[in-house]
Formats: C-alpha cells, structure tokens, sequence
C-alpha cells in the first residue's frame, strides 16, 4: 500500500516538475505551492470535509477555486485532480515532494545549522561555506537555531549529512572512550 501511495505522490510531484521546467514558472509555482499546502496542512477540517465527500462536487470546486484563487494555474489544476482521484489528502506529501524533487534539480541543500549561541551574519556565511564545501552542494539554504545543551561548536544537519562540531557530542565520544 505504501509503495502504491508514494508512486502517486511521485508521479503528481514529477508532473508539476515538468509542468515548471515547461513554463519556466518556478518562483510562482513554488510560493503558491506552499501558500496552498500549508493552509490545507493548518485547516485539517478542509481536507476531511474535501476527502469525505459530503458536499457536492460543484461546492468542493468551489471551494478550492476560493482557496487556489490567484494562484498559479498548475496549483488549482493539482488540488482539483487530486480531489477528483480520491487523493487530497496528499497534498502536502505531494508538495514535499516536488519540493525535494526541485531542490535536487537545483544542487540546494537544506541544512539545519545548530550553534550553542546565537551567530552574527558574517558567521552564518562562514558556516554556509563550510557546509557547502563539505557537502558538494551548489547552494545552500540554511536555517538557524541556538541551542544551548550543545555547550560550545556548531552541529549541521542535512537530510543525508551530519556534521557535528558540538561540545556536547565531543564530550559523550570522550566519556564513551574512557568508559569503554
């Protein structure tokens, strides 16, 4: 079952890929994606009054149409097939999808940057260029946070890449060694 849902939501997500590269529309597609995606994610009650089908079919687009009004005409047209084929539910794995899908395209990487203090603009770029250098990436897009259980360093986390330079992390390999 699970392979058949992830072969749908990768086939949705290719189209729209496609659909971009065609219009040379990204920027569009992929604010109004998200736009879209995250308003159904926070209105869950949307999705199972959508999914059950307890409205009409003309209500239920109408509805969409007053949700994806303004937005990129591949947005409506995916909320609308998706509701057709019994799969709105899927949405936002969709979304995700296309997402990773354009980032891959793209050599963006996503990366988490952890830092035990808050960090100037100067250190966000040193930190972004050592993540890019040690991941191959050709753009990064970093997100930060502080968290201070890591003591002292930085720890960045992609979806394939860890590198720790934590205090934290160094002291457990430490403590782990001596205690065999």
């Amino acid at each position: 079952m699970a392979n058949k849902k992830e072969k749908v939501i990768n086939q949705y997500a290719e189209a729209l890929l496609a659909y971009g590269d065609d219009q040379d529309s990204f920027d569009s597609l992929l604010a109004d994606l998200k736009t879209v995606s995250d308003v159904v994610a926070n209105e869950p009650k949307l999705t199972a009054l959508l999914s059950a089908q307890t409205i009409s079919e003309d209500d239920q687009v109408s509805l969409l149409d007053t949700l994806t009004k303004g937005a990129n005409r591949a947005v409506a047209n995916l909320t609308k097939i998706l509701l057709s084929h019994h799969h709105f539910a899927l949405l936002g794995a969709v979304a995700d999808r296309f997402f990773d899908l354009y980032q891959q395209r793209q050599g963006i990487q996503a990366v988490t940057i952890t830092s035990a203090v808050a960090v100037d603009d100067d250190q966000k770029e040193r930190l972004v260029q050592a993540f890019q250098k040690q991941s191959g990436a050709k753009k990064v897009e970093a997100s930060y946070r502080v968290d201070p259980d890591l003591l002292a360093g930085v720890s960045m986390q992609s979806k394939s890449i860890l590198i720790d330079g934590s205090l934290k992390t160094k002291i457990a390999k430490l403590q782990a060694e001596l205690l065999g």
